[in-house]
């Protein structure tokens, strides 16, 4: 099994058995694409699936990770998850997955939900970097936690009828 980066555990078991989100990172995979694997036990995965890849001219055209846990909403698993540009530009958006095949994306960001714009998101160890690191979701509201320039830890709410309507 390759290397992995940016593990997210779904919270609860699907079809009797434990998933995840992950991105494979070893020198056989070309691209940094989300991937879905299947556990009985958390010990040994399986079932590897690619749920998706970068999307030429969009905002997340180069790499994409996974972030937080996803979480349900009322249409199905909402994964927050981070993307770089060709630029080198991080930014982070949302993506939708089926509630009982989360291999299946619904639908996606077609624009960020956040990206670079406050002098500590633009400057530091990295420029022009957000990527997400853990997320809650209460009521309507989606708190984000997110680094920004690989030196510091961020915070953000948005409200989630504004993620769900950037979604296409």
């Amino acid at each position: 099994m390759p290397d992995n980066k940016d593990f997210a555990l779904f919270p609860e078991k699907i079809g009797g058995k434990y998933l995840a989100l992950s991105r494979p990172t070893s020198d056989e995979f070309e691209k940094r694409d989300i991937w879905l694997s299947w556990s009985s036990d958390l010990k040994s995965w399986g079932n590897h699936k690619m749920v998706m890849t970068t999307r030429k001219g969009y905002w997340d055209d180069n790499r994409i990770g996974c972030g937080g846990v996803p979480f349900k909403v009322n249409e199905g698993w909402l994964e927050i998850y981070h993307g770089e540009s060709k630029d080198g530009t991080y930014r982070i958006g949302a993506v939708l997955l089926d509630f009982y095949n989360p291999s299946k994306v619904i639908a996606r960001s077609e624009k960020p939900i956040i990206e670079p714009c406050k002098p500590y998101e633009q400057a530091g160890f990295k420029e022009n970097v957000v990527f997400t690191c853990g997320v809650l979701s209460e009521e309507e509201k989606v708190k984000i936690y997110y680094g920004s320039a690989d030196m510091y830890i961020a915070y953000a709410e948005i409200n989630l009828d504004y993620i769900l309507s950037g979604l296409k």
